[in-house]
């Protein structure tokens, strides 16, 4: 058992009425571990994570975010589409700018 969980459980074990001595038969851990565990305390909660908005596109997460919704909204009403193909559609077109800058810089780059 980790450090952090066994501190949880001995925060937990108290908290139900239990003393060191019992705590540290039931834990296999000496009565010294369990007070050093009481008297750091539980570890604290890990962060809480990021919110994401609902899925776009089958496996695609976008954050939050007020001008990208509303950026979503004029595609989808301009293609009259459902925002998962208008998503396609855009990265599709974006990624088809990068494909031909990258084409013409390796076509001149073997001319040279």
């Amino acid at each position: 058992m980790s450090r952090a969980t066994r501190r949880i459980v001995v925060t937990h074990l108290t908290d139900r009425g239990m003393n060191p001595a019992e705590i540290a038969s039931e834990l296999g851990v000496s009565t010294d571990t369990v007070r050093r565990g009481l008297r750091d305390g539980a570890p604290p909660a890990p962060a809480p994570e990021p919110e994401l908005a609902a899925p776009v596109a089958a496996g695609l997460l976008l954050p939050e975010g007020t001008q990208l919704q509303q950026d979503l909204n004029v595609l989808t009403a301009a293609f009259r589409a459902q925002p998962e193909d208008v998503a396609r559609f855009a990265i599709h077109q974006a990624a088809e700018g990068v494909r031909h800058h990258w084409q013409a810089r390796t076509r001149q780059a073997a001319k040279t």
